[in-house]
């Protein structure tokens, strides 16, 4: 018997591309590697998980069942992209550790002498050409490793087969790969895994997970699901972060942004369907708050919401509008008309600094009153901490502040509110506190709704009862639904 071909059987027996499995989806606690390997998508997979969860392993498994046994390569050279932040990331653990180290590319399938390397000495090879297929003599795939810093330049090459992206990424780098897959497209031939630790790059992420483009899927992957890891380093690495980082270091999770100023703001626990929630006359009352703009960075801004007796709300209209073009008049005309539809007559607070569109909107009909000019700082720091009492929930750790989901504006601004870094030399104990003023026109809308009606609520002086809605209804609790709302 050749003693070669033993050698190639045993290697290929022993290597990782053998004894790898994924192991099996446990979506209730965002775990779903299996399905992360072996589905197919026409568009882009992305997987993201804690540290240590196991995301690098399974895209380096992904990547060489798609060019071993999945999809046979069309030309000579087909190229398959393999790229991360540093050559350091790409050529020392991608390939160094898992596609070669952990045998998920079986020496066999290697062509050695069509190796270009980047640093020899290292180990750290620029592009690996892998053997022809059988049966398909000349056409084989070649592993190209690529950096971040190559920047934009450094993607644009003729047509490849696919790729894989380790570590976060600007989604300009992942928009100029996915133009080189125009000739072919192959399903399951893109993806990408990371822990997603910077929030600036997590909007895309977020926007994918609201809103997919056809074929494109966001898998998890929990630390504490993944067997491979020693339990006594998992102890230690969860008492070394902060726990309000739990969610992303261990499943994932994406995080809050850096100095966010409602930390305890989740979609899972404060956004519910519009559809879960009926106007009818049930003990509540309605409020509104309005924030003057009228630009595409300051756009006008509203929302709506009710509280009951309780003290429980629930913001379930909002109104957004950055075109310039737009008057004021407009804006004030499409919130009557949103408030006509709905059948109700909220009482509005506002921003105090433009008394002319207050004005404006009484002579509409609305019941508009400022909050106070005077003590302005203490009524955003006032304000600031109501939204985050409400966020945080009663006893229970039951919400008493809910948002439905076709609020989109201000769900998104409550995650990125955080507060401006302190210009250097100031100390952060001594630095009066300051929001940052960007993409914050829903939630100051949101802020002097809530201190108003809270106001009126503690002195009952704020407006007069000659001008109070008379209409008392709101969402109905839906009690045939499982839990408060349905989800």
């Amino acid at each position: 018997m050749d003693t070669s071909l033993v050698e190639q059987i045993t290697q290929l027996i022993d290597s990782g591309y053998c004894r790898f499995r994924p192991r099996p989806d446990r979506p209730e606690l965002f775990d779903e590697q299996s399905s992360f390997v072996y589905e197919q998508l026409p568009g882009v997979a992305v997987l993201i998980g804690g540290n240590g969860s196991g995301t690098t392993t399974a895209a380096a498994y992904k990547l060489a069942r798609f060019v071993l046994s999945v999809q046979p390569p069309p030309r000579r050279d087909t190229p398959f992209w393999i790229v991360s932040e540093t050559f350091e990331q790409v050529c020392g653990v991608v390939w160094q550790e898992k596609l070669l180290g952990m045998g998920m590319i079986p020496s066999c399938e290697i062509d050695w002498d069509g190796i270009s390397w980047l640093d020899k000495k290292r180990g750290w090879p620029k592009a690996v050409r892998l053997k022809p297929w059988p049966g398909r003599p000349g056409k084989n795939w070649i592993l190209e490793f690529k950096s971040f810093a190559q920047g934009e330049r450094g993607l644009q090459a003729r047509s490849i087969g696919g790729f894989l992206f380790s570590e976060q990424f600007h989604p300009d780098l992942l928009i100029e790969a996915l133009r080189g897959c125009r000739e072919y497209m192959f399903p399951g031939s893109c993806f990408a895994e990371f822990t997603p630790t910077d929030p600036e790059l997590c909007l895309w992420v977020e926007s994918v997970i609201d809103n997919p483009p056809p074929g494109w899927k966001v898998y998890r992957l929990n630390t504490e699901c993944n067997t491979a890891i020693s339990r006594e380093w998992l102890q230690i690495f969860k008492a070394s972060i902060p726990r309000e980082m739990w969610d992303t270091r261990l499943t994932g999770a994406l995080p809050t942004w850096e100095g966010a100023i409602f930390e305890t703001f989740s979609r899972a626990k404060h956004v519910i369907p519009r559809e879960s929630i009926k106007l009818s006359d049930h003990g509540w009352k309605f409020y509104g708050g309005l924030d003057w703009g009228a630009s595409r960075e300051h756009p006008f801004a509203g929302v709506i919401g009710a509280r009951n007796l309780e003290g429980e709300w629930i913001i379930f209209e909002e109104y957004w509008n950055n075109t310039p073009q737009t008057t004021m008049g407009d804006h004030l005309g499409a919130v009557k008309r949103l408030c006509e539809r709905l059948g109700i007559r909220p009482l509005f607070y506002a921003d105090p600094s433009r008394p002319d569109c207050i004005a404006q909107a009484l002579e509409l009909g609305l019941n508009v009153f400022p909050v106070p000019r005077t003590g302005v700082r203490s009524v955003l720091l006032e304000s600031i901490d109501l939204v985050r009492t409400l966020l945080g929930g009663d006893e229970s750790g039951r919400p008493r502040l809910r948002i439905t989901e076709n609020c989109r504006h201000c769900i998104e601004e409550l995650r990125r509110y955080r507060w401006r870094r302190p210009p250097r030399g100031i100390w952060q104990n001594v630095a009066p506190p300051e929001p940052v003023k960007r993409d914050d026109d829903t939630v100051d809308a949101l802020r002097y709704m809530i201190w108003g009606a809270t106001r009126e609520l503690r002195t009952g002086n704020v407006v007069t009862e000659q001008v109070r809605p008379k209409l008392r209804t709101l969402p109905e609790i839906n009690d045939k639904l499982e839990g408060w709302f349905q989800r």
